[in-house]
């Protein structure tokens, strides 16, 4: 779930506590929003300074790392943060609760109860840059000169490989029933519309229906359209949405690749955190400047990622890649600006196509979805290169007229995307081939029949009905005018001769109820999101309403001394024991003295033997290191057994509960 949707659910009581954040109050009242600030790489910067040293910021990037936007159980991120950091399962249940409280990460909560917890998925590469940061310096512009390019085949930018799976489902959309499968042919004819193999996208793991006689690029092109709403999905026929594609086809193919890359982003890459880590860290090297592929090592064993999500973007026409004297480098294709707050470049105007004496015509990179979707309608598809070439003949005018364009409209679609008067040679061709076009027609009409040619001359008798009748074209059947079936119909009525109201089609067959039900445009209940399955949303859930108070933090804390939570002091062997127990309960250390030394231990168990008993445990130890640094876990534990009459004082140690103000 991305954050607008997240604060969009926000409880009030909670959204107050995330307001009242001392890095949040001052932006706020000066008139900001709050999904701004959270969104803001100065408020990152921000509470990081503030939260510098502690073990929320700890937290935060070992989630980050473990989980990137997939939702987690709180035990699985104590489990996870118990094994790559020094931190208690008390320290990291205190920090949850205050990166809830900063905006960072939120909760819902499932029917049953259980609850989820995640960091909205359009914040990844915000936290990312910070906590995994990228060296970002990019190769000199005298190495640039010297790299060779890898040798691939051209790649189409996205959009436009979509677009052309798109018009073809235009031309003819893809229906299929229970018992029959989507034909292979029609499977085949989508494959042949895209570059993209199965095999470039194995990375992904994409798991969609009918996966036996589909490739993975056409289940890609199915989901995306469905999900931008260019294609709908009704019952089981896919087809163009008329409105959704008008929209989509506003965009120049630039300005659709940055919505694409960010919904494949979210769809699919989101799935793996170290391959969500990988391409946000990418995003913020996506400029003109050529980086070494090492460049986007952020984490330890990520390179096989690394190799994944470039070859996945170099697929999508979106990257290239080189050689700079064995190393391999690469650069963008696609330029995104500021990706992290949804910017995209500033659209400029659309190209012009250049037509041809021949009927050729040549399209430019940057001419708009729009122009090209109308130009498939009117002209057949050449080549599909940087400069798409066009063909105008005979069976595409004939295509463009039932499509309902005129020969002048045509005409005048081509010299405007053009900006200059067409070819003598083109306009006399259109003119030859629209000449027959529109001469004869089939055309729908009602006709009325009569059980026997008696019904038919007892009707003519009444002047009304016989006014009524159309052109009589057998002894029981006549044509009736659309404008008279209505008066026609009560006529009939009111002499006698009711007619029946189940029309029966060709074949003969009834058309009943369920077939109208099922004519185009009938979308009600229409809720597919797309064809590929995916996790379960969030947004089926309910936000969770309360943060946990600290007795749901450390069940019995209002039943035990407050001395054992602020001094250490010697108890009695039995009381000593139930402290330690206590400690291990929260997952919290302790504070020990023994042999006049005072230390931190981790307590794991306690261990009997009659009177005696020991505490298996491990000793804390905090290493000097940096807060971003790698964390190393051998370096701040120590396992440990202690006896009882080892322990001179003692208390549990919880952070500080002063602040952690939950409702």
């Amino acid at each position: 779930m991305n954050l607008a949707m997240s604060l969009e659910r926000l409880p009030d009581s909670i959204r107050r506590l995330i307001v009242a954040d001392p890095t949040i109050t001052a932006r706020y009242d000066q008139g900001e929003k709050l999904e701004e600030i959270l969104s803001s790489r100065e408020w990152a910067a921000d509470w990081l300074r503030s939260n510098r040293g502690l073990p929320t910021t700890q937290v935060l990037r070992t989630i980050l790392i473990g989980f990137a936007s997939l939702p987690f159980e709180l035990e699985s991120a104590l489990k996870l943060i118990t094994e790559k950091t020094e931190l208690t399962g008390a320290e990291t249940r205190i920090a949850v609760v205050r990166l809830r409280r900063a905006g960072i990460v939120f909760a819902v909560r499932k029917a049953w109860g259980d609850q989820l917890l995640y960091i909205p998925t359009d914040n990844i590469t915000l936290w990312q840059s910070f906590l995994l940061p990228v060296d970002g310096e990019p190769l000199k512009e005298t190495d640039s000169d010297e790299i060779s390019y890898c040798p691939t085949a051209f790649r189409l930018p996205l959009s436009l490989e979509l677009l052309s799976v798109w018009q073809e489902i235009q031309r003819q959309p893809i229906a299929w029933t229970n018992k029959s499968p989507i034909s292979r042919s029609i499977v085949n004819r989508l494959t042949d519309e895209m570059r993209l193999t199965s095999d470039e996208l194995v990375c992904l793991s994409l798991v969609y229906p009918q996966q036996d006689r589909m490739p993975p690029q056409v289940a890609l092109a199915l989901d995306l359209g469905i999900h931008i709403k260019a294609l709908k999905n009704e019952g089981n026929v896919i087809r163009i949405s008329d409105s959704g594609i008008a929209d989509w086809l506003t965009h120049l193919p630039e300005s659709a690749d940055r919505e694409l890359l960010a919904r494949i982003v979210i769809r699919y890459v989101s799935a793996s955190p170290v391959m969500h880590l990988t391409f946000s860290a990418l995003l913020t090297l996506m400029d003109s400047n050529w980086y070494p592929d090492n460049r986007l090592t952020i984490l330890d064993g990520n390179e096989g990622a690394i190799n994944d999500v470039l070859n996945l973007m170099q697929s999508f026409g979106w990257l290239e890649r080189g050689d700079l004297r064995g190393q391999a480098v690469f650069r963008s294709k696609l330029r995104i600006g500021d990706y992290s707050n949804g910017k995209n470049q500033d659209i400029q105007d659309a190209g012009q196509w250049f037509v041809q004496p021949d009927g050729e015509i040549l399209v430019p990179p940057e001419t708009s979805l729009r122009q090209r979707w109308d130009l498939a309608e009117i002209a057949e598809r050449v080549t599909a290169d940087a400069i798409f070439v066009y063909r105008l003949t005979r069976s595409y005018c004939f295509q463009a007229f039932n499509a309902g364009h005129s020969e002048q409209s045509m005409i005048a679609f081509l010299e405007n995307g053009s900006g200059a008067p067409l070819p003598e040679s083109v306009t006399r061709s259109i003119g030859d081939w629209f000449a027959p076009l529109g001469k004869i027609r089939f055309q729908e009409t009602v006709l009325l029949r009569m059980e026997n040619s008696s019904v038919a001359a007892a009707l003519l008798q009444d002047p009304d009905t016989a006014e009524m009748l159309g052109e009589r074209i057998s002894e029981r059947d006549f044509v009736v005018m659309p404008s008279a079936l209505k008066k026609l119909r009560s006529r009939l009525h009111q002499i006698g001769y009711p007619p029946s109201e189940r029309r029966q089609t060709e074949t003969g067959s009834p058309e009943g109820a369920e077939s109208v039900a099922k004519k185009e445009g009938d979308t009600e209940g229409y809720t597919e999101p797309g064809w590929i399955y995916g996790r379960q949303r969030l947004s089926a859930f309910e936000a969770d309403r309360s943060l946990p108070a600290v007795e749901e933090l450390f069940p019995g804390m209002s039943s035990i001394p407050e001395a054992w939570l602020t001094k250490p002091r010697t108890y009695h062997s039995t009381t000593r024991k139930e402290l330690i127990r206590r400690a291990i309960d929260w997952q919290a250390s302790i504070q020990v003295e023994r042999d006049g030394i005072v230390q931190t231990l981790v307590p794991k168990d306690i261990r009997e033997d009659g009177a005696r008993w020991e505490v298996v445990g491990e000793w804390r130890v905090i290493p000097n290191s940096s807060d971003f640094a790698p964390d190393d876990r051998r370096r701040s534990r120590q396992a440990t057994v202690v006896g009882s009459e080892e322990i001179a004082e003692v208390m549990i140690m919880l952070p500080s509960l002063e602040e952690l103000e939950t409702h």
